[in-house]
């Protein structure tokens, strides 16, 4: 897990920023939390945790149980597909706020669909609306070319565009305002892609406009990801 040290510092600055007015929060797949800084969830005073792997309640009390008890946070584990009884949970939790832990890249493979995926996972911000909720998730990932340089950990600024203006956005070498096909080109250059990359159906998760934190993540050599993150208030 040394290789996804840097990722893991990106994702804890961006959390530090996000301080969200709900002393409770639902946490969605984040299986053992790997990518989780303790210190976030240690603002809150209870976290529901949501995930099919029957591992969780073990491996994410390994990680986070001992400085969320001694700091009083209480932790309940559901073992449950969230994400397909979120309507249910929401009215169970008028009150919570949410974060989706690298999850939501993965329901095209839980779907099978593409096409399904990306209308699933378009209707979450409606669903939501009114909440404070956030989400990491993988936008593409594929491989990198072993013979260039590795590419910087840095984040990336985004705001998807669904219609691009013809103006100097278009042609700025930063990401702010793009389209989701101009910013995928870009971000691929940023980290030397090579080959084919995978699409993860995430593009309609934020609304339009939305301000977004582009992550780079090395998943395994020479085989990357870019993981999108955001926090969106009521």
């Amino acid at each position: 897990m040394n290789r996804w040290l840097p990722t893991r510092e990106l994702i804890a600055s961006f959390l530090a920023q996000v301080q969200p007015a709900q002393s409770h929060l639902l946490l969605i797949g984040c299986s053992a939390g790997w990518m989780l800084p303790t210190p976030w969830l240690m603002r809150f005073k209870r976290i529901d945790v949501y995930d099919i792997d029957p591992l969780v309640p073990f491996l994410f009390g390994l990680r986070h149980g001992k400085a969320l008890k001694a700091q009083g946070v209480t932790l309940h584990f559901h073992r449950q597909d969230a994400i397909a009884g979120l309507p249910s949970l929401l009215l169970q939790h008028p009150d919570a706020c949410l974060w989706f832990d690298n999850v939501l890249g993965q329901v095209g493979f839980r779907l099978g669909d593409e096409d399904m995926a990306e209308r699933q996972l378009g209707q979450l911000k409606t669903m939501l609306k009114g909440r404070a909720w956030g989400s990491l998730h993988d936008v593409y990932s594929g491989p990198i070319d072993p013979e260039m340089p590795l590419p910087s950990y840095q984040t990336v600024q985004w705001k998807r565009l669904d219609d691009m203006p013809e103006d100097a956005a278009r042609v700025a070498m930063d990401l702010e305002q793009r389209s989701h096909a101009e910013a995928a080109q870009l971000l691929l250059t940023k980290v030397n892609a090579k080959g084919v990359w995978h699409d993860h159906s995430t593009q309609t998760v934020f609304a339009s406009n939305t301000p977004t934190v582009m992550l780079p993540w090395a998943f395994k050599p020479h085989y990357w990801h870019w993981l999108q993150a955001a926090w969106i208030k009521p």
